[in-house]
């Protein structure tokens, strides 16, 4: 509803317009709003669409640290002109975990993609840690670290020394459409929590000297 007003509003404004002979200056402009806010329409609902279409996780065993070395290695060649260090640790090295693969996946990705445009743009992106740490005079790296508690429950903890994420924005970031990026859709993390929970786990974040995303499996 609140894209369609200003698309048929300024529709209307134009035929009337035209009866009084506006420039053609003033109709291409008119148009180009049309077609600007008509493309984002159709963005937003194609995000809608992808946010309620989650499937449902068909859960089966699968080694961690291959699996881990295979995200980070994705995320590397996805940004091959933004250098940053990966460090790995599974504990034990034969940490198994139960749950849909390709749709942990997606979760992996996408933080390891928010923390590598973290680098890139300078600016917060869902991933950061203090300012008193400047990406720009330290070198980039993303920290994963998948081990059990005494629970047994399986923690992967991905962190990175980016920029810093704002008090207010930290509070807001797994909220649906909810972005900082010009380009962003803001359902990223959102999507990503949904999967996680479920997939009978969480995902949250953590504030420190390099903010951290944990995800739990219960």
């Amino acid at each position: 509803h609140e894209r369609r007003n200003p698309i048929t509003s300024l529709s209307d404004t134009l035929l009337k317009l035209t009866e009084a002979r506006i420039s053609k200056e003033e109709m291409r402009h008119g148009l180009q709003t049309i077609s600007t806010t008509g493309k984002g329409l159709l963005a937003f609902v194609e995000s809608y669409r992808r946010f309620t279409r989650i499937p449902t996780p068909e859960p089966s065993l699968f080694y961690l640290k291959g699996f881990i070395n295979r995200m980070a290695e994705l995320a590397r060649h996805q940004y091959p002109d933004t250098p940053v260090t990966f460090n790995v640790s599974i504990v034990p090295d034969d940490l198994i975990l139960y749950a849909d693969e390709n749709l942990i996946s997606q979760v992996i990705i996408n933080l390891l993609k928010n923390a590598i445009q973290a680098f890139e743009t300078g600016a917060p992106a869902a991933t950061g840690t203090n300012a008193e740490t400047s990406a720009a005079t330290t070198e980039k790296h993303i920290n994963i670290r998948a081990y059990c508690n005494e629970a047994e429950a399986v923690l992967i903890e991905i962190s990175n020394n980016g920029p810093a994420i704002p008090p207010d924005i930290a509070g807001h970031i797994f909220i649906p459409f909810f972005t900082t990026k010009e380009e962003g859709s803001g359902i990223g993390l959102s999507i990503s929590r949904q999967i996680m929970r479920l997939s009978g786990g969480s995902l949250s974040l953590i504030a420190g000297k390099e903010t951290t995303f944990v995800l739990k499996f219960n």
